[in-house]
């Protein structure tokens, strides 16, 4: 089935926005994983070199020459529903033309097989087996979109506030000032009465230079008032603060610094958990390197009367499942493959 062109405009490049943070982390990490590579031992960066020269890719798993990851985001911390996974991107990435296509899934479709949304999965998992959250995060992706999940990490984003640190901070510019008075307080969600469990947080327009608490507190802000206030807007701070820590870890300043690097990767790997196997490290660099900068980008959402997207998902009544939802349009999955499969495999025809 071929879909018309309003379901394919969902990955057009206004979305770029929400993606481009994503790309800016997976080099980071891919610089920082090369970089470990090459500094324990001569020989291993000899093997690396010899990897990247070849640029077969045979040690990852595939599906129609494309390798499929899920990434995961939490918040982590100690509160309640630190491990809920509400950040979930599928990267498709083929292996011969490194054509890459984002797909973005939302927190709250409902998954009837666990009876529970699709942000539950992960935790769930790891209450009943070590590692078995990511297995079963793959299991529900994969049963929404009807694709293989071949590997998926799960992604710590309260390490980066050490990492900011290690950096020495960083510079960027803020475009507006603005005020967030419920900010929660690591460690006191549930104290009373429930105005102490929140502090101001306050951001002026113009040059700023962050430290890893404030970057993390500019990033997660979300009950200031305006348009500062959206989740458009946090997604935009995100894509400034990830930016800026791109470029503060690309600097000389922090490339000739062995013990700077050696640091940084410690923190990643604290920060990162992953079922891809270190022998597929080597082809997952060369994978990178192969990826298109022109990246194709989708969403499986409730669409846009006013952009003319056709909706995929709908949102039933709360008393049904009691609470809020998303479900296929017609209570049928078929729309949803359909629409994958013609993002993922356009190209091949």
């Amino acid at each position: 089935m071929k879909l018309n062109s309003g379901f394919l405009k969902r990955q057009a490049y206004k979305h770029l926005w929400f993606f481009r943070p994503l790309i800016y982390f997976l080099s980071i990490s891919l610089i920082l994983a090369i970089v470990w590579w090459l500094t324990p031992t001569l020989a291993r960066a000899g093997k690396l070199a010899l990897n990247l020269v070849n640029p077969a890719i045979d040690s990852l798993e595939s599906y129609q020459n494309r390798t499929n990851f899920l990434l995961l985001g939490v918040g982590g911390g100690n509160h309640p529903g630190a491990d809920l996974t509400d950040s979930i991107i599928l990267v498709s990435i083929d292996l011969t033309s490194g054509d890459t296509v984002l797909i973005s899934l939302p927190r709250d479709i409902w998954i009837e097989s666990l009876s529970a949304k699709l942000n539950t999965a992960y935790p769930y998992g790891e209450t009943q087996t070590a590692g078995g959250g990511i297995t079963l995060a793959k299991a529900a992706v994969g049963e929404i979109i009807d694709q293989p999940i071949h590997y998926a990490a799960v992604l710590d984003f309260s390490g980066f506030e050490k990492a900011v640190d290690v950096l020495g901070g960083i510079d960027l510019v803020v475009p507006h000032g603005f005020v967030d008075d419920q900010y929660p307080i690591p460690g006191k969600e549930e104290v009373e009465p429930e105005p102490e469990r929140y502090e101001r947080v306050e951001f002026k327009a113009g040059s700023q230079h962050f430290n890893g608490s404030e970057a993390l507190k500019y990033v997660r802000s979300r009950y200031s008032g305006g348009v500062e206030g959206t989740d458009y807007a946090r997604a935009g701070r995100q894509q400034q603060v990830i930016l800026a820590f791109k470029n503060k870890l690309l600097s000389v300043g922090t490339l000739l610094n062995p013990g700077k690097l050696r640091t940084l990767y410690r923190l990643f790997k604290d920060s990162v958990k992953t079922d891809l196997p270190s022998s597929g490290y080597p082809d997952l660099a060369k994978l990178g390197l192969k990826a298109k900068d022109q990246i194709r980008t989708g969403v499986i959402d409730q669409g846009s009367e006013s952009e003319d997207l056709p909706a995929l998902l709908y949102h039933p009544e709360t008393a049904i499942y009691g609470q809020w939802v998303l479900l296929p349009i017609n209570d049928d999955w078929q729309l949803v493959h359909n629409y994958v499969k013609e993002l993922l495999y356009q190209n091949d025809r």
